[in-house]
């Protein structure tokens, strides 16, 4: 952030330039104040870099101006509003972006892909048959064995599916000006875009404050739309995961009602309103799969950068935390695959556990 003032009228002795940064953000380097003489003609420029907690739209504040003589005998104040605004995305990892068309975990579907060809993976090779593809012709094999034979592929079936993004209070843990929701926001782009990029349709509604819901489709564009209702979604009391069976039937009836689908719920923290929804709808022969977002790291951080723990009490904490997760993930299990996310890991998929 540069911000500039220039002196078109006679020699100041001291100008104090301060600026108003957004909020949840952090000065990484410089400042936000400014003091120094300023002479008939010159310009001065208070520069600083800002680091945000969280993705989101966040506007700058006014900035002041105060020119005044050496002994403050004499002082003249202005404020103006920069009216800038900056919008703060998630982190991008490179192996989310680019997954290729493999699909991490097995999850499949009805939904024919919209890759070329259509192909997942070879299955075995047969005889020909007249009207076969001349390029699925196995000619090696023909030549060695004296006969044509033909290779055999599974076809490649994407999901139909929605995620669910659980932004509501009850879930996002806090510590002072931390919150999980930055790594919950994090986490639902990683999905997304991996299922995105894998050929699938996708969906999403984010409860909290605000409703956010988007029909499902596919590629890139899609993908944008998402991302920007993430980076504008917002942690609250207003809506909760008690409503998402009714939303699911309101907005996404025809996937969902009539055809089936494949549901993904995201979360930093297990409510009961979220189990008995998984709970629910597993039981009306929905396929549920459960993102649990490990905040646990930056929740230490937080506590640490707060002074409020004493040394040993970060590890007895983290432990029973955990213990209290694989508890929540064991009763889960029945209902739903449980996936985990990390910070810096992304997908993680339990031991033992197969694909959706």
């Amino acid at each position: 952030m540069e911000v500039s003032v220039e002196n078109r009228g006679a020699d100041v002795e001291r100008v104090l330039l301060r600026d108003s940064p957004p909020r949840l953000s952090e000065v990484a380097r410089g400042s936000t104040t400014l003091l120094s003489g300023l002479k008939s003609g010159e310009k001065a420029t208070l520069r600083y870099e800002l680091g945000f907690r969280e993705p989101g739209e966040y506007s700058f504040g006014s900035c002041s101006v105060k020119a005044e003589s050496m002994f403050g005998l004499a002082e003249k104040t202005s404020e103006f509003k920069i009216g800038t605004a900056v919008r703060v995305y998630p982190r991008r990892l490179v192996k989310t972006l680019d997954p290729g068309p493999a699909r991490p975990f097995g999850w499949s579907g009805a939904t024919p892909s919209r890759f070329k060809g259509g192909r997942l993976e070879y299955m075995s090779m047969r005889a020909y048959v007249p009207g076969d593809p001349l390029k699925d012709v196995n000619w090696k094999a023909s030549a060695r064995l004296a006969r044509t034979l033909v290779n055999e592929r599974r076809v490649e079936r994407g999901l139909d599916c929605i995620v669910t993004v659980d932004l509501s209070s009850e879930s996002l843990p806090r510590v002072g000006g931390w919150s999980g929701r930055a790594d919950v926001i994090t986490a639902s782009y990683e999905l997304a875009s991996t299922l995105i990029r894998s050929g699938d349709r996708v969906g999403m509604m984010v409860v909290g404050r605000v409703l956010k819901k988007i029909g499902p489709g596919f590629g890139p564009r899609h993908l944008k739309v998402m991302v920007e209702n993430l980076v504008d979604s917002q942690e609250g009391d207003v809506w909760s995961m008690k409503h998402t069976e009714l939303f699911l039937e309101m907005f996404y009836r025809k996937q969902y009602k009539l055809r089936g689908g494949t549901l993904f719920f995201v979360f930093a923290w297990p409510s009961q309103a979220l189990f008995d929804t998984v709970v629910s709808l597993a039981d009306k022969g929905f396929a549920c799969n459960s993102l649990l977002v490990d905040t646990l790291e930056s929740e230490e951080a937080a506590l640490e950068g707060q002074r409020v723990l004493k040394p040993g009490e970060a590890q007895f904490g983290r432990r029973f935390a955990a213990a209290e997760r694989e508890s929540f993930r064991a009763m889960l299990a029945p209902y739903s695959n449980v996936y985990l996310w990390r910070k810096g890991e992304g997908l993680v998929e339990p031991p033992g556990r197969a694909g959706a």
